[in-house]
């Protein structure tokens, strides 16, 4: 399994989730909220940069391949890491309700005996040009991820049903990364996933 990404918000609760933040006026902190989605995890990397694309957008995109990379190495077994562990993980490349919305829903697989295992991949990739936020730079990472393999195992390995999860994986999963560089800080981070309507399949 990739051991690349995944899921924020697992729902971010419900691991088939993802924390999702909303474009709009900029406030005093970035964008932080959590919505129901997907997990993911992949170990196929975004598409590569396009000519077009600025430093700052490739930053952005790169930003969004380590979220998914480190969320990868905890879905596949979240039983190997404590609350700790994970929390001091997922702070390397997100930031806030995205980190404790992950958290909470790897806790949930761990306590079930859970753990994603198959690859995703990156089917399309778009990212939008940076914008000013009261907080820092702002960049919106779009794609569209094929979860076709992806799937759920118990302690047994054996596939968990979608009532047992508590929501199924969708084939096809079209979210929206928002990715901010606050003020003074390095790199960006992922502080927010949303799921967004449009066209995501072959």
């Amino acid at each position: 399994m990739a051991r690349t990404p995944a899921l924020i918000a697992v729902v971010i609760t419900a691991f088939v989730c993802a924390s999702c933040t909303t474009a709009g006026s900029p406030s005093s902190t970035p964008p932080s909220a959590v919505t129901p989605s997907t997990s993911v995890t992949s170990t196929s990397p975004s598409a590569t940069p396009t000519p077009s694309w600025s430093a700052e957008q490739e930053a952005a995109n790169q930003a969004v391949d380590d979220y998914r990379a480190a969320i990868g190495t905890i879905e596949v077994d979240p039983a190997a890491f404590s609350e700790a562990q994970m929390t001091a993980i997922l702070k390397k490349v997100a930031g806030g309700e995205v980190v404790t919305s992950n958290v909470g829903s790897y806790l949930s697989l761990k306590k079930r005996g859970f753990r994603f295992d198959g690859e995703t991949s990156v089917l399309t990739n778009k990212v939008s040009s940076g914008s000013d936020a009261s907080y820092g730079r702002e960049v919106f990472v779009t794609r569209c991820l094929d979860q076709r393999a992806l799937r759920v195992l118990d302690k047994d390995d054996r596939e968990v049903t979608d009532s047992a999860l508590g929501y199924s994986i969708p084939d096809f999963n079209l979210r929206q990364y928002t990715v901010v560089k606050r003020t003074g800080t390095p790199k960006f981070l992922v502080y927010g996933l949303a799921a967004v309507k449009g066209e995501c399949g072959p």
